[in-house]
């Protein structure tokens, strides 16, 4: 689940992005006809030649200035807005896009490097209940404090990204062995579960392990992969994490 809110702020980023873009490219032409002249005026000259010619393109190397200040503002903004439109608006965390761009980059460093990487999917154990019985506002602000706890417990190679609603991904970039994955989880199931502020109420979640290469070589593998695996580990209790597939020795 994905909500509706997040979901238009990227459009609009995205459409803004778009915009400036187009902006930029322009004043990038502009400043390129606009310098050809500066360098055509400061040519040397005879006779005061030059100086007369530099006076009168007086408002040349104004527009100039003007345009170069306007395009280095414009293209941090777009810069700062780039950053925005990849991150989840509640959490801050990686969005969907920027996720699956290092869940591929991870997956092509293993494959090169004849390394594993994990893949772990947490999911919230009855967080609807959650918010119809304490509302929206609440809710949000648990997503919050789960997301930092959940950053907590991972090292700085790794990512923590909101996937939508209630449920995040977790990609640990390198793993030796599968046991790596799961004592990572059991320190991200103990976070997740200690008690709050006295304002919010305490959460469980469950947590489906996939590792690469075993449980698959392609993102969306993986991700459905450790997504089973979730749901396998909520079947057999609440609070615990499951392997796709059992370990290998």
């Amino acid at each position: 689940m994905h909500y509706p809110d997040s979901q238009r702020h990227e459009a609009l980023a995205d459409q803004t992005i778009a915009q400036l873009r187009a902006e930029v490219e322009t004043l990038r032409g502009q400043l390129a006809v606009l310098r050809h002249a500066l360098a055509a005026a400061e040519a040397p000259w005879v006779d005061g030649e030059a100086t007369a010619l530099v006076e009168a393109n007086g408002a040349l190397v104004l527009s100039a200035l003007h345009a170069a200040e306007v395009a280095e503002s414009a293209m941090g903004e777009l810069g700062e807005l780039t950053k925005t439109s990849q991150r989840d608006v509640l959490t801050g965390t990686p969005n969907r896009a920027l996720m699956l761009d290092r869940l591929e980059h991870a997956i092509a460093m293993a494959r090169r490097r004849g390394t594993r990487m994990a893949l772990l999917f947490v999911d919230l154990d009855r967080f609807k209940q959650i918010n119809d019985s304490l509302g929206h506002a609440i809710g949000d602000e648990v997503l919050c404090l789960v997301t930092r706890r959940l950053e907590s417990v991972i090292r700085e190679s790794d990512t923590v990204s909101r996937h939508g609603g209630d449920e995040f991904l977790v990609l640990l970039a390198e793993v030796t062995h599968a046991t790596d994955a799961a004592l990572i989880a059991a320190k991200m199931l103990l976070a997740v579960g200690e008690p709050g502020p006295d304002s919010l109420p305490t959460v469980s979640a469950s947590v489906g392990i996939a590792i690469y290469p075993e449980d698959g070589q392609e993102p969306a593998v993986l991700i459905a992969n450790a997504d089973a695996a979730m749901y396998r580990s909520k079947g057999q209790r609440r609070g615990g994490f499951a392997f796709h597939a059992d370990p290998a020795d």
